[in-house]
Protein backbone atom coordinates (compact mmCIF):
# COMPACT_ATOMS: atom_id res chain seq x y z
CA UNK A 1 0.00 0.00 0.00
CA UNK A 2 2.91 2.72 0.88
CA UNK A 3 4.57 1.41 -2.90
CA UNK A 4 1.56 2.16 -4.41
CA UNK A 5 0.77 5.06 -2.71
CA UNK A 6 4.24 6.70 -3.16
CA UNK A 7 4.02 5.93 -7.10
CA UNK A 8 0.59 7.57 -7.34
CA UNK A 9 2.66 10.60 -5.84
CA UNK A 10 5.85 10.36 -8.03
CA UNK A 11 3.40 10.03 -10.85
CA UNK A 12 1.74 13.47 -10.41
CA UNK A 13 5.26 15.39 -9.80
CA UNK A 14 7.12 16.59 -12.59
CA UNK A 15 10.69 14.80 -12.82
CA UNK A 16 12.89 15.68 -9.48
CA UNK A 17 15.76 12.83 -8.98
CA UNK A 18 16.22 14.32 -5.44
CA UNK A 19 12.22 14.02 -4.36
CA UNK A 20 11.99 10.71 -6.14
CA UNK A 21 14.71 9.66 -4.47
CA UNK A 22 13.74 10.92 -1.05
CA UNK A 23 10.07 9.45 -1.20
CA UNK A 24 11.30 6.07 -2.37
CA UNK A 25 13.52 6.42 0.56
CA UNK A 26 10.64 6.87 2.80
CA UNK A 27 8.47 4.41 1.82
CA UNK A 28 11.45 1.59 2.67
CA UNK A 29 12.12 3.02 5.83
CA UNK A 30 8.24 2.89 6.74
CA UNK A 31 8.10 -0.60 5.40
CA UNK A 32 10.78 -1.71 7.34
CA UNK A 33 8.99 -0.27 10.13
CA UNK A 34 5.85 -1.77 9.99
CA UNK A 35 7.80 -5.05 9.80
CA UNK A 36 9.76 -4.49 12.54
CA UNK A 37 6.96 -4.00 14.71
CA UNK A 38 5.68 -6.99 14.41
CA UNK A 39 8.35 -8.07 16.60
CA UNK A 40 8.25 -5.40 19.33
CA UNK A 41 6.91 -6.48 22.10
CA UNK A 42 4.38 -3.37 23.38
CA UNK A 43 4.24 -2.59 27.44
CA UNK A 44 1.15 -1.38 28.73
CA UNK A 45 1.86 1.45 30.67
CA UNK A 46 0.23 0.56 33.80
CA UNK A 47 -0.78 -3.43 34.72
CA UNK A 48 -1.85 -4.97 37.54
CA UNK A 49 -0.24 -7.80 38.14
CA UNK A 50 3.00 -6.42 39.35
CA UNK A 51 4.47 -10.05 39.57
CA UNK A 52 4.72 -10.47 36.09
CA UNK A 53 5.72 -6.94 34.88
CA UNK A 54 9.09 -6.78 32.87
CA UNK A 55 11.41 -3.62 33.25
CA UNK A 56 11.59 -2.93 29.62
CA UNK A 57 15.71 -2.47 29.36
CA UNK A 58 18.09 -4.82 28.72
CA UNK A 59 18.95 -6.92 31.75
CA UNK A 60 22.78 -5.93 31.63
CA UNK A 61 21.34 -1.92 31.36
CA UNK A 62 18.93 -2.67 34.29
CA UNK A 63 21.80 -3.70 36.64
CA UNK A 64 23.10 0.15 36.67
CA UNK A 65 19.52 1.18 38.19
CA UNK A 66 18.70 1.82 41.46
CA UNK A 67 15.13 0.57 42.68
CA UNK A 68 14.18 2.04 45.77
CA UNK A 69 10.50 1.08 47.11
CA UNK A 70 8.65 3.44 49.35
CA UNK A 71 6.82 3.49 52.24
CA UNK A 72 5.37 6.10 53.88
CA UNK A 73 7.23 7.99 56.99
CA UNK A 74 5.95 7.93 60.73
CA UNK A 75 5.34 11.49 60.70
CA UNK A 76 4.53 14.31 58.18
CA UNK A 77 6.70 17.58 57.55
CA UNK A 78 5.58 21.03 56.46
CA UNK A 79 5.27 21.02 52.85
CA UNK A 80 5.99 24.69 50.81
CA UNK A 81 5.21 24.44 47.25
CA UNK A 82 5.91 27.27 44.02
CA UNK A 83 4.81 27.83 40.90
CA UNK A 84 4.27 30.66 38.38
CA UNK A 85 3.11 31.55 34.92
CA UNK A 86 3.51 34.64 32.78
CA UNK A 87 1.43 35.50 29.42
CA UNK A 88 1.37 37.97 26.53
CA UNK A 89 -1.07 40.65 27.29
CA UNK A 90 -1.02 42.98 24.32
CA UNK A 91 1.27 44.47 21.72
CA UNK A 92 2.45 48.31 21.44
CA UNK A 93 4.35 50.49 19.46
CA UNK A 94 7.06 50.74 22.38
CA UNK A 95 6.83 46.87 22.50
CA UNK A 96 4.81 44.48 24.22
CA UNK A 97 3.15 43.53 27.00
CA UNK A 98 3.99 41.10 29.69
CA UNK A 99 2.34 39.92 32.87
CA UNK A 100 3.37 37.30 35.36
CA UNK A 101 2.36 35.83 38.69
CA UNK A 102 3.86 33.20 41.26
CA UNK A 103 2.26 31.50 44.30
CA UNK A 104 3.40 29.62 46.91
CA UNK A 105 1.34 27.02 48.73
CA UNK A 106 2.30 26.00 52.61
CA UNK A 107 0.80 22.38 54.10
CA UNK A 108 1.60 21.79 57.77
CA UNK A 109 -0.29 19.51 60.66
CA UNK A 110 -3.10 19.21 57.45
CA UNK A 111 -3.69 23.13 57.46
CA UNK A 112 -2.98 24.39 53.39
CA UNK A 113 -2.11 28.05 53.32
CA UNK A 114 -1.27 30.44 50.06
CA UNK A 115 -0.21 33.61 48.83
CA UNK A 116 -0.17 34.89 45.25
CA UNK A 117 2.15 37.60 44.06
CA UNK A 118 1.21 39.69 41.34
CA UNK A 119 -0.04 39.69 39.08
CA UNK A 120 2.67 42.44 37.87
CA UNK A 121 2.70 43.72 34.37
CA UNK A 122 5.36 45.47 32.14
CA UNK A 123 6.26 46.60 28.68
CA UNK A 124 9.39 44.40 26.84
CA UNK A 125 11.79 47.04 25.69
CA UNK A 126 15.53 47.72 26.19
CA UNK A 127 15.05 50.28 29.35
CA UNK A 128 12.16 48.15 31.47
CA UNK A 129 13.76 44.84 30.67
CA UNK A 130 17.38 45.79 32.12
CA UNK A 131 15.57 47.50 35.49
CA UNK A 132 13.92 44.36 36.26
CA UNK A 133 16.82 41.79 36.09
CA UNK A 134 18.92 44.23 38.06
CA UNK A 135 16.10 44.00 40.88
CA UNK A 136 15.42 40.61 40.03
CA UNK A 137 19.50 39.61 40.67
CA UNK A 138 19.70 41.98 43.54
CA UNK A 139 16.81 39.97 45.30
CA UNK A 140 18.83 36.67 44.62
CA UNK A 141 21.76 38.28 46.05
CA UNK A 142 23.58 37.79 42.75
CA UNK A 143 26.19 40.09 40.72
CA UNK A 144 24.67 40.35 37.37
CA UNK A 145 27.01 39.81 34.36
CA UNK A 146 26.30 41.99 31.27
CA UNK A 147 25.44 39.85 28.82
CA UNK A 148 23.59 40.51 25.28
CA UNK A 149 20.02 39.73 25.90
CA UNK A 150 17.30 39.11 22.85
CA UNK A 151 13.69 41.22 23.64
CA UNK A 152 12.03 37.86 22.35
CA UNK A 153 13.57 35.79 24.93
CA UNK A 154 13.37 38.16 28.00
CA UNK A 155 10.26 37.75 29.19
CA UNK A 156 11.11 34.01 29.37
CA UNK A 157 13.86 34.52 31.37
CA UNK A 158 12.27 37.23 33.64
CA UNK A 159 9.63 34.58 34.45
CA UNK A 160 11.87 32.35 35.22
CA UNK A 161 13.91 34.55 37.39
CA UNK A 162 11.22 35.78 38.96
CA UNK A 163 10.36 32.22 39.99
CA UNK A 164 13.77 31.64 41.49
CA UNK A 165 13.19 34.91 43.75
CA UNK A 166 9.55 32.74 45.17
CA UNK A 167 11.93 29.85 45.90
CA UNK A 168 14.56 31.48 47.29
CA UNK A 169 12.00 32.92 49.72
CA UNK A 170 10.25 29.86 50.47
CA UNK A 171 13.41 27.93 51.11
CA UNK A 172 14.09 29.86 54.10
CA UNK A 173 10.33 29.26 55.68
CA UNK A 174 10.57 25.76 55.69
CA UNK A 175 11.14 25.06 59.41
CA UNK A 176 12.43 21.56 58.71
CA UNK A 177 10.43 20.71 56.39
CA UNK A 178 10.65 19.87 52.13
CA UNK A 179 10.39 22.57 49.57
CA UNK A 180 8.41 21.33 45.96
CA UNK A 181 9.31 23.20 42.56
CA UNK A 182 8.04 22.75 39.33
CA UNK A 183 10.87 22.00 36.83
CA UNK A 184 14.14 20.30 37.78
CA UNK A 185 17.66 21.18 39.15
CA UNK A 186 19.36 21.98 36.47
CA UNK A 187 21.49 25.15 35.98
CA UNK A 188 23.25 27.05 33.51
CA UNK A 189 20.91 28.86 30.66
CA UNK A 190 20.90 32.79 31.58
CA UNK A 191 17.18 31.73 32.87
CA UNK A 192 18.40 29.81 35.84
CA UNK A 193 22.00 30.88 37.04
CA UNK A 194 23.82 27.96 38.46
CA UNK A 195 24.54 30.53 41.62
CA UNK A 196 21.00 30.77 42.11
CA UNK A 197 20.30 26.79 42.34
CA UNK A 198 22.94 26.42 44.39
CA UNK A 199 21.90 28.92 46.55
CA UNK A 200 18.10 27.60 46.76
CA UNK A 201 19.51 24.35 47.16
CA UNK A 202 21.84 24.68 50.36
CA UNK A 203 19.01 27.40 51.72
CA UNK A 204 16.17 24.33 51.47
CA UNK A 205 19.18 21.88 53.46
CA UNK A 206 19.70 24.23 55.72
CA UNK A 207 15.81 25.38 56.68
CA UNK A 208 14.39 21.99 55.78
CA UNK A 209 15.47 18.05 54.82
CA UNK A 210 16.14 19.64 51.41
CA UNK A 211 14.43 19.96 47.80
CA UNK A 212 12.50 17.52 45.70
CA UNK A 213 11.70 19.29 41.80
CA UNK A 214 8.78 17.43 39.88
CA UNK A 215 8.80 17.79 35.70
CA UNK A 216 5.46 16.50 34.13
CA UNK A 217 7.91 16.32 31.16
CA UNK A 218 11.31 15.93 30.27
CA UNK A 219 13.59 15.33 27.62
CA UNK A 220 16.17 13.00 29.54
CA UNK A 221 16.49 9.19 27.75
CA UNK A 222 18.85 6.66 29.42
CA UNK A 223 20.53 4.51 26.96
CA UNK A 224 18.29 5.88 24.22
CA UNK A 225 15.09 5.74 25.89
CA UNK A 226 12.62 8.46 28.00
CA UNK A 227 13.43 8.21 31.33
CA UNK A 228 9.65 7.98 32.32
CA UNK A 229 9.53 4.73 30.24
CA UNK A 230 11.06 2.89 32.93
CA UNK A 231 10.13 1.22 35.54
CA UNK A 232 10.05 -2.11 37.87
CA UNK A 233 8.27 -5.16 38.86
CA UNK A 234 7.89 -3.24 42.12
CA UNK A 235 4.49 -2.26 43.26
CA UNK A 236 4.00 1.65 43.83
CA UNK A 237 4.98 3.88 45.41
CA UNK A 238 8.84 3.25 44.38
CA UNK A 239 11.48 5.48 42.16
CA UNK A 240 14.37 4.38 40.42
CA UNK A 241 17.51 6.42 40.53
CA UNK A 242 19.41 6.89 37.56
CA UNK A 243 23.16 7.06 37.45
CA UNK A 244 24.86 10.26 36.88
CA UNK A 245 28.31 10.46 35.46
CA UNK A 246 30.69 13.26 34.26
CA UNK A 247 29.80 12.86 30.81
CA UNK A 248 26.25 13.60 30.70
CA UNK A 249 25.54 16.89 30.47
CA UNK A 250 22.85 17.21 32.72
CA UNK A 251 23.31 20.18 34.53
CA UNK A 252 21.76 18.89 38.19
CA UNK A 253 22.63 20.95 41.24
CA UNK A 254 23.40 19.04 44.29
CA UNK A 255 21.25 16.36 43.61
CA UNK A 256 20.12 13.45 42.23
CA UNK A 257 17.78 12.38 39.27
CA UNK A 258 14.75 9.60 39.86
CA UNK A 259 11.71 8.68 38.37
CA UNK A 260 9.14 8.38 40.71
CA UNK A 261 5.95 5.78 40.58
CA UNK A 262 3.93 7.15 43.16
CA UNK A 263 0.80 6.05 42.48
CA UNK A 264 -0.78 3.35 41.25
CA UNK A 265 -1.56 4.89 37.74
CA UNK A 266 0.47 5.16 34.89
CA UNK A 267 2.18 8.76 35.51
CA UNK A 268 5.67 8.79 36.10
CA UNK A 269 7.81 11.66 36.45
CA UNK A 270 11.11 12.89 36.72
CA UNK A 271 12.49 14.23 40.09
CA UNK A 272 15.65 15.72 40.86
CA UNK A 273 16.38 15.70 44.82
CA UNK A 274 18.58 17.35 47.06
CA UNK A 275 18.75 16.54 51.00
CA UNK A 276 20.57 16.99 54.13
CA UNK A 277 19.67 12.82 55.01
CA UNK A 278 18.93 10.47 52.48
CA UNK A 279 16.66 11.07 49.44
CA UNK A 280 14.55 8.05 50.29
CA UNK A 281 13.63 10.30 53.39
CA UNK A 282 12.24 13.07 51.53
CA UNK A 283 10.29 11.00 49.13
CA UNK A 284 9.19 8.79 52.23
CA UNK A 285 7.92 12.09 53.87
CA UNK A 286 6.64 13.46 50.80
CA UNK A 287 3.95 10.35 50.80
CA UNK A 288 3.42 10.99 54.38
CA UNK A 289 2.80 14.69 54.19
CA UNK A 290 1.58 14.96 50.76
CA UNK A 291 -2.24 13.82 49.13
CA UNK A 292 -0.55 12.57 46.00
CA UNK A 293 -2.73 13.24 42.97
CA UNK A 294 -1.74 10.76 39.99
CA UNK A 295 1.64 10.70 41.52
CA UNK A 296 2.19 14.17 41.82
CA UNK A 297 1.87 16.44 44.75
CA UNK A 298 -1.40 18.18 45.61
CA UNK A 299 0.57 21.12 46.89
CA UNK A 300 2.02 22.10 43.70
CA UNK A 301 -1.19 20.87 41.55
CA UNK A 302 -2.75 24.10 43.86
CA UNK A 303 0.17 26.51 43.37
CA UNK A 304 0.10 25.49 39.35
CA UNK A 305 -3.60 26.68 39.84
CA UNK A 306 -3.14 29.96 41.95
CA UNK A 307 -0.25 31.38 39.51
CA UNK A 308 -1.90 30.23 36.70
CA UNK A 309 -2.70 33.12 34.42
CA UNK A 310 -6.30 32.82 32.57
CA UNK A 311 -7.91 34.46 29.53
CA UNK A 312 -10.13 35.89 31.73
CA UNK A 313 -6.89 37.17 33.51
CA UNK A 314 -5.68 38.44 30.72
CA UNK A 315 -8.92 40.10 29.58
CA UNK A 316 -8.87 41.99 32.72
CA UNK A 317 -5.56 43.36 33.23
CA UNK A 318 -6.22 44.47 29.74
CA UNK A 319 -9.30 46.47 30.94
CA UNK A 320 -7.45 47.69 33.87
CA UNK A 321 -4.71 48.77 31.76
CA UNK A 322 -7.06 50.75 28.92
CA UNK A 323 -8.49 52.55 31.83
CA UNK A 324 -5.56 53.85 33.21
CA UNK A 325 -3.84 54.99 29.93
CA UNK A 326 -7.00 55.90 28.54
CA UNK A 327 -6.25 53.93 24.97
CA UNK A 328 -7.38 50.53 23.49
CA UNK A 329 -5.53 47.74 22.64
CA UNK A 330 -5.91 46.11 19.15
CA UNK A 331 -6.62 42.32 18.93
CA UNK A 332 -3.77 40.34 17.79
CA UNK A 333 -4.43 38.59 14.80
CA UNK A 334 -4.07 34.92 14.98
CA UNK A 335 -3.04 34.05 11.34
CA UNK A 336 -3.42 30.30 11.38
CA UNK A 337 -6.88 30.65 12.54
CA UNK A 338 -7.81 33.16 9.51
CA UNK A 339 -5.97 30.87 6.91
CA UNK A 340 -6.57 27.28 8.86
CA UNK A 341 -9.25 27.11 11.24
CA UNK A 342 -12.41 26.26 8.57
CA UNK A 343 -10.14 22.98 7.81
CA UNK A 344 -8.93 22.31 11.22
CA UNK A 345 -12.86 23.01 13.35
Amino acid sequence: MVFKMTNQILHQLPPYDELSSLLKTFSSVTLDTVSELSDVEAFPPFSEDFEHADLPLDSMLAEELEIIPLTPADRSLPVIACDMSTVKIADTTRGSLWAVRGSIVMREAGIVKAAVVGPFAYTVSNQTIERILDVLFICLNLEREPSFLHMSTAPKIISNLFEKVLQAYAATRLKGGILLIDGALTAGPSDSPTAAVEKIVESAKTHGIGVAAFSKSTTLTYFGRRITCLRSRCRPPYVIRLPLSSNRPWGVVNGSVYVSHLSSTPTPFRVDVASTTSDEEVFTHILSSEPMVHGYPESLILAHQLAKLRWIDVVGIRAGLESHAKLRFASDIDVRSMLFAPIEG
